[in-house]
């Protein structure tokens, strides 16, 4: 009898999180106190992967921000990603972002709930597809 045993090393994990959500701003006050200054909407992709020679991270993603009376600010559109190479020990940030004057975030319902937003498959699709388009330029 031969036993033939692999030792196979996968080409690593790969995850990937679209989201869309409101988060609540806050600022350091004088007396170094926390407060609430608004908030925002995101539409965000994150992609994450950790294979054998490295770990990449990208975040893309649209943030509409608001004050505490739900008046518009700005939005920030941005395409940050990181990457660690294992065998050098060095690694690597790229930081791309643009701020505009009108909201662009989708899905996001009005209600400040304060909860994630629960998703279709068509609605991530949709919020992919639109991060995508407004990011693909920077």
């Amino acid at each position: 009898m031969v036993l033939v045993l692999c030792s196979c090393q996968s080409e690593g994990e790969k995850v990937e999180h679209v989201e869309a959500f409101i988060v609540e701003n806050t600022i350091m006050n004088a007396g170094g106190f926390y407060v609430p200054a608004g908030y925002k909407k995101v539409n965000s992709i994150t992609n994450h992967e950790d294979n054998r020679g490295a770990t990449l991270s990208r975040v893309r993603a649209i943030e509409d921000y608001y004050d505490s009376d739900g008046n518009f600010i700005l939005t920030k559109v941005y395409d940050q990603s990181h990457k660690r190479l294992k065998n050098l020990q060095t690694e690597d940030t790229n930081n791309l972002e643009q701020e505009l004057d009108q909201p662009l975030t989708i899905h996001i319902p009005d209600d400040h709930a304060w909860k994630p937003v629960q998703l279709t498959d068509e609605q991530k699709d949709e919020v992919k597809a639109h991060v995508m388009k407004h990011t693909k330029d920077l």
